[in-house]
């Protein structure tokens, strides 16, 4: 039986073709980091020849492969929109699964993006589309959670989002969800969620995300997104409504 929000990779659905060496090397070494396998797919091994069994100066690759990833320079000799350059790949890890994933798990409408987030000194962050992590990380500050969460919302495929924000210190998950609602309002949906029992999960072994085991705020960043939490509505403050 799987973990809460994973649902494990199987077969290698990235190709990666390109003849300079250090784009390769850096493709692999991201993919790596990413978490995602992959296949070579090397060109002259390709015919040249459209749907219609016309020469073409365009490739088409194998149909197992849902997105290659290639330079810019290397771009044009491939056919189809399921095409990555390097150049347009982040070294960040987050960002970088977050482009590559919708190419291998096309957006449906019933999908959900969901950000959970453990609030304390050592903010845990986890995302996911769907099942499929995206993001597992501790963020120091609240600016530094706050630029986080906005940089996946952001980046995030054209489905509905939900953040999902730790009440074990209301104040603080209420400053968060405050400033979230603010940027967002109604295109993200906030909840706050009743987070106890995760600070047990200190006294267990996190597992290997991203080739590193998680620590104690991700495991509780990574519950609480699949935990089911109340609407936040944001205080109305007045001259005789303040609480």
């Amino acid at each position: 039986m799987g973990r809460i929000g994973e649902i494990p990779e199987s077969r290698p659905e990235v190709g990666v073709s390109t003849s300079n060496g250090r784009a390769y090397y850096q493709i692999i070494t991201l993919l790596k980091r990413v978490g995602l396998p992959y296949v070579d797919i090397v060109v002259g091994n390709h015919q040249m020849v459209d749907h219609n069994g016309k020469e073409n100066s365009q490739i088409y690759f194998d149909g197992n492969v849902k997105v290659l990833i290639t330079t810019r320079r290397e771009r044009l000799q491939f056919f189809g929109s399921n095409v990555l350059c390097v150049e347009d790949l982040d070294d960040d890890v987050g960002l970088a699964r977050e482009k590559i994933l919708p190419y291998i798990y096309p957006a449906k409408p019933t999908d959900w993006f969901i950000v959970g987030i453990d609030p304390g000194k050592r903010t845990g962050v986890a995302a996911f589309m769907n099942h499929r992590m995206v993001e597992s990380s501790v963020v120091q500050t609240i600016e530094g959670t706050i630029a986080r969460v906005c940089a996946l919302i952001d980046n995030a495929p054209s489905v509905r989002k939900v953040v999902k924000i730790g009440s074990g210190n209301a104040l603080l998950a209420r400053q968060i969800a405050q400033i979230l609602n603010s940027r967002y309002h109604d295109s993200v949906r906030i909840q706050l969620v009743n987070e106890s029992g995760t600070s047990s999960l200190s006294k267990k072994r996190g597992k290997i995300i991203f080739g590193r085991a998680e620590t104690r705020d991700q495991r509780a960043a990574r519950m609480i997104a699949f935990r089911d939490g109340q609407d936040y509505f944001p205080e109305v403050e007045g001259p005789n409504l303040r609480r």
